[in-house]
């Protein structure tokens, strides 16, 4: 990385945090690590001057804890830095499975990643769905919320689940651009 951006979380930064938000995700109505991750994403061409509204819409409860939110800054701004580099990837948890293949779980992104539509507004949101393009770009990260709960281990395809995984980090650079590029006319 380049000097220009944000000094990125340690991995013991990461996992400070997403300790903290998934032991309070019921009691403080906060978001894992994984789905604030998507939350950004989506909310990164948009709302740039907002930052603390998303940062305690992600924080739900815990959002007066200074050092959770310090913390939750450098990730958001992390986000942001990588969407705009076209380096990115979507963070999704890995499920070890009993050959010692790991499972890619991609839901709580994917779940993020509608929440930061719904953010966004209903306009905002009808607009981009509206959209061919974007539509398009849309359809892997929500074929995984048509999942059933007993499919979410266990895929109906487990090579189109795979396949589909791999398409996330793409399409959220396409939609991050496409935002970009209508916010900016």
């Amino acid at each position: 990385m380049d000097g220009a951006g944000p000094q990125p979380l340690s991995p013991q930064e990461l996992e400070r945090l997403q300790v903290r938000l998934v032991d309070n995700m019921e009691a403080a109505g906060c978001m894992s690590l994984d789905m604030a991750h998507g939350f950004f994403t989506a909310t990164a061409a948009q709302h740039i001057d907002r930052r603390g509204a998303l940062i305690d819409r992600v924080l739900g409860n815990l959002n007066a804890d200074a050092p959770l939110r310090e913390l939750l800054a450098r990730f958001h701004a992390q986000v942001q830095h990588d969407l705009r580099d076209a380096d990115y990837g979507p963070l999704v948890l890995q499920m070890p499975r009993d050959d010692g293949s790991l499972l890619p779980l991609p839901y709580g992104w994917c779940q993020g990643y509608v929440a930061g539509l719904e953010f966004l507004g209903e306009d905002q949101r009808d607009r981009l769905i509206a959209d061919e393009q974007a539509g398009a770009l849309l359809a892997p990260l929500l074929s995984f919320l048509m999942y059933s709960e007993d499919q979410w281990f266990d895929p109906p395809n487990e090579t189109a689940h795979r396949a589909a995984v791999e398409e996330l980090g793409g399409a959220a650079v396409a939609l991050y651009l496409w935002w970009r590029e209508r916010l900016a006319n």
